[in-house]
Order: structure tokens, then C-alpha cells, then sequence
């Protein structure tokens, strides 16, 4: 049900003992070496897996003003959940953002996929926050990229103590009395790593918020079929505003009423696109964009929300 919108042990043998030992010397060589491998990172202990049951009256998302990148910020009940960096040289804007709400560690991040303008500022948000847990694409060998502003990424995850995660369809994590749920990517065999990109929807009470990164219309169709339900209140659209997201598929199935861009001012890209705006106003004419209001916070009671930016 959509929300009314107002304006988130005992002894062991010795032989055992060496077995033990050398496994464990094992592990650590082969953490030293083989940086630009990604997939060493990931563990196959699932994070906590379990319902929210009732709501409380603490939840924001902020859509954080970035430029020509993505960054949002999810906060239920003191928890935290961010959802990538925006591009190299906006890390300072994030941290100070993330400062100025008194935040001190991140329980979760997700990088939705490895391009730049997504993860670029996420080094040096680890470094200063710390996280308990990412949340990212496992890719090939041929979909990783080889760039320094990747190769940053997996140092400042090699030298944090978060649990790294491959994300999974049908994964659901609580954030305070929130719960986040992984509908995507269905696939890995995209030779975009746009297509790549983590899908989640956060819902908090009635109220439900869709990130999908920079998914294009080949993952958006691959997620509407799986049958999951993506009616959300709020959408954050796909790519900035590309016309090659925010298909009618998608949103046939989101109906959103609330449509959030992430852009930046005069951009080269010409995000958002007409074709991708005459597309979601079909379902809404409350389209909210960081190049126009800034940072954009959305507060839920639970129930209702409340809208407010930056250049009011």
C-alpha cells in the first residue's frame, strides 16, 4: 500500500593444529597479494537476513548533491545505509554531508556497479566512516575494470574490516525497523556493467523508495520479469535521466510518484533526456532533480512523506 505523499570449543590433535595453522597462512598470503582480483573480497556468510516487523518514527533517504554522479543515503532508527559515492573529487562534499548529520561508521554501503561516477568517492568514505558490510556486483573477469579509480576501491576495502557481499536476488537486510531488498542484477553475463547494477527497494512502514543504478532497459526488463514486486512511492531514475533507462516496463511496474534525478548542472551527457522525462510523466509530474534543488531529503513517518532540498 502506497503512503499519502505530503510533499525511508575440546582439545585437538597437533596434526589438526598444523592443518589449521597453514590454512590460516594460506588465506593470508592470498590476501596480500592479487589486489586487482575483486573476487577474493566477497564471503559467503550471509549478512542478517530477517523482517522488520513495525516501524518507528526516525527515517530519512538524501539524495545527495553530487554533480554527475549518484550518492544517496538511507538513515532508519540510527542505522545507515549508502548507496554509492558519486565521481573523484566529490568525496569531500559526502563526507562532509555525512558529518554534518553526526554520522560516525556506515552499516552498510552499496557500490551499484564499478563506474567512476558511482564509486569514485567511495575510498575515501571508507577510510574516514567505516562500514560493517558492502554490497556490490560480482563481475567477470572480463567486466572489471582495470582503472585506478577501481583499483582505489578494492585497496580501501582491503584495508577495512567490512564483510563484502556479492549481491543476490531475493537477499533482504534489516536497516533499524527498515528493511532493503536485492531484486537485481538477475544475470551476470552483461557486457555493460551498467546492467550490472545492484537493484534495491527500501521499505520503511507503507512507504517504499527503488534505486536501480544505472540499469538500462535490458536488466530493468530481466528484473519486471522475475515478478517482483517494484511499486514504489519513490523512484530514483535509472542513469541520471538516460533515455536508455526508465523503460516502460519498469515503470509500468513501479508506478512511482515520486521521481528522483541525480544529475549534474549543464552535464555533457544531456541528463535527463526527454524521451526518459515524457516517459516517467505518464506516471508523475513530481520529478525532483539534484541539479535544479540540490540535495533532496525525503522523511517517512512511516506512512507519509515529507519533501525537502537544499535550494528552497
Amino acid at each position: 500500500m502506497k503512503g499519502e505523499i505530503n510533499t525511508v570449543a575440546g582439545r585437538k590433535s597437533i596434526n589438526k593444529r598444523i592443518v589449521y595453522l597453514i590454512v590460516i597462512l594460506v588465506i593470508a598470503i592470498c590476501s596480500a597479494f592479487g589486489i586487482g582480483n575483486s573476487d577474493k573480497f566477497f564471503s559467503d556468510e550471509p549478512l542478517k537476513e530477517t523482517e522488520s516487523t513495525e516501524y518507528q518514527s526516525s527515517f530519512q533517504v538524501h539524495y545527495i548533491d553530487v554533480g554527475q554522479g549518484d550518492c544517496s543515503l538511507v538513515v532508519c532508527d540510527g542505522e545507515t545505509l549508502l548507496i554509492d559515492a558519486g565521481e573523484n573529487g566529490h568525496e569531500t562534499e559526502v563526507i562532509n554531508y555525512l558529518h554534518s548529520l553526526g554520522i560516525e561508521r556506515l552499516d552498510y554501503i552499496i557500490a551499484t556497479h564499478q563506474h567512476s561516477d558511482h564509486i569514485g568517492g567511495l575510498p575515501e568514505v571508507i577510510e574516514e566512516f567505516g562500514t560493517d558490510n558492502i554490497i556490490m556486483p560480482r563481475l567477470t573477469k572480463e567486466q572489471t575494470p582495470t582503472n585506478s579509480t577501481y583499483k582505489a576501491f578494492l585497496e580501501a576495502i582491503k584495508n577495512s574490516d567490512a564483510k563484502v557481499i556479492a549481491s543476490k536476488v531475493g537477499a533482504s537486510y534489516t536497516l533499524g525497523s527498515a528493511v532493503f531488498d536485492i531484486y537485481g542484477p538477475v544475470t551476470d553475463d552483461a557486457e555493460d556493467i551498467n546492467s550490472m547494477s545492484v537493484v534495491t527497494k527500501v521499505t520503511y512502514g507503507e512507504n517504499t523508495f527503488l534505486f536501480t543504478g544505472d540499469a538500462e532497459f535490458d536488466e530493468e526488463d530481466e528484473v519486471v520479469a522475475t515478478g517482483a514486486d517494484l511499486d514504489c512511492d519513490v523512484y530514483k531514475a535509472g542513469h541520471h535521466g538516460s533515455y536508455t533507462s526508465s523503460g516502460n516496463e519498469l515503470l509500468n511496474a513501479v508506478t512511482p510518484e515520486i521521481c528522483i534525478i541525480s544529475c549534474g548542472a549543464d552535464n555533457d551527457y544531456g541528463h535527463p533526456h526527454d524521451k526518459a522525462l515524457k516517459r516517467i510523466k505518464k506516471h508523475t509530474d513530481k520529478i525532483y532533480r539534484t541539479d535544479i534543488c540540490g540535495s533532496i531529503i525525503i522523511e517517512s513517518d512511516g506512512k507519509n512523506l515529507d519533501i525537502s532540498y537544499e535550494n528552497q
